[in-house]
């Protein structure tokens, strides 16, 4: 298998893998540079060294789509698990791996990216070689440094991190366990599950956190409410033609007749506390909307009753 190494950081390799998580069908450069707030070859780089850690596939030339559930966990995890779960990703690479020996035998990162480069054929030049492998390396606390640009292999027990993957792990089943719960089979069975399901199981973990970031919980329930409208419209073959957003998604399906009044309330609810979230300055005020903790685990809460009530009406039950 040839190999080769993109200059690019372990955030950005996150982030990108992260987008990929949000666009059921796929992300480019361009999309990347903009989530990233970047330009598109440092976006390049970052998708194409996600691909090389089978975190993304690249399923046609320019657009990657996630890989393995490692991808799910890595972006879903509180920041502390993240290394943990990076390092295993990264410790399976061979490239790495290889790095990794190297720099514990000669204690040189150029040369140990020289011989790495060597050994795998890899074109990069070593400089990117060694740029790349040591940013990542660092995040995943594989790597320590000792200042003055000297780094070592970290020397411990690997089940000390295998035990935090194992718990991320466990904890997410939890999640889905639970969000199917509050949701009701009828629900689970019928939402699509990587767009809305997976979103929705997001949201509730990020809830779990929203002190330190009120935010996540409503972007990612928030995008799974506006996936399942573009489900909600597919079923009832309502055509959503430049509907943005979840207030305009709401809308179009209302006036198609297939979404209750009081539904459609709780979804502009949705809407509206999205838009506060997730759209920055507010013209109306001159600035962006502070969102409380308690707002954002009621956010989730709401998208997941207003998802649970209307599949109940599609099948003849009128529930909010």
């Amino acid at each position: 298998m040839p190999y080769e190494i993109y200059q690019t950081s372990a955030e950005n390799v996150i982030a990108a893998t992260d987008a990929a998580l949000q666009k059921q069908d796929g992300v480019d450069e361009n999309l990347v540079s903009a989530f990233l707030d970047t330009t598109p070859p440092y976006a390049r780089d970052a998708l194409q060294m996600a691909r090389e850690l089978s975190l993304l596939r690249e399923v046609q030339p320019g657009k990657f789509v996630p890989d393995a559930k490692c991808s799910l966990y890595l972006c879903t995890a509180i920041r502390d698990n993240k290394a943990a779960i990076l390092r295993y990703v990264l410790e399976q690479y061979a490239p790495y791996s290889t790095f990794k020996a190297r720099l514990e035998l000669t204690g040189v990162v150029g040369e140990a990216a020289n011989q790495t480069r060597a050994l795998h054929n890899i074109d990069a030049h070593r400089q990117v070689i060694s740029a790349t492998f040591i940013d990542l390396g660092t995040y995943a606390q594989s790597l320590i440094s000792e200042g003055g640009g000297l780094y070592k292999p970290r020397r411990d027990d690997p089940k000390e991190y295998l035990t935090i993957l194992d718990q991320v792990i466990q904890d997410r089943e939890t999640a889905v366990l639970e969000v199917s719960k509050l949701l009701g089979q009828e629900a689970v069975d019928w939402v699509d599950r990587p767009n809305v399901l997976d979103n929705l199981v997001t949201a509730y973990q990020r809830a779990a956190s929203a002190t330190d970031d009120s935010r996540a919980p409503i972007v990612h329930a928030g995008n799974a409410v506006e996936s399942f409208l573009v489900q909600v419209a597919g079923y009832h073959g309502v055509v959503l033609q430049n509907a943005n957003g979840i207030n305009a998604k709401a809308e179009f399906i209302s006036q198609a007749n297939q979404l209750l009044s009081k539904h459609k309330f709780m979804l502009k609810y949705l809407g509206h506390i999205r838009n506060a979230a997730d759209h920055g300055v507010d013209q109306e005020i001159g600035t962006q909307w502070a969102i409380s903790p308690k707002t954002a685990v009621e956010y989730v809460h709401v998208a997941q009753s207003t998802v649970s009530a209307i599949v109940k009406h599609i099948n003849g039950v009128f529930t909010v």
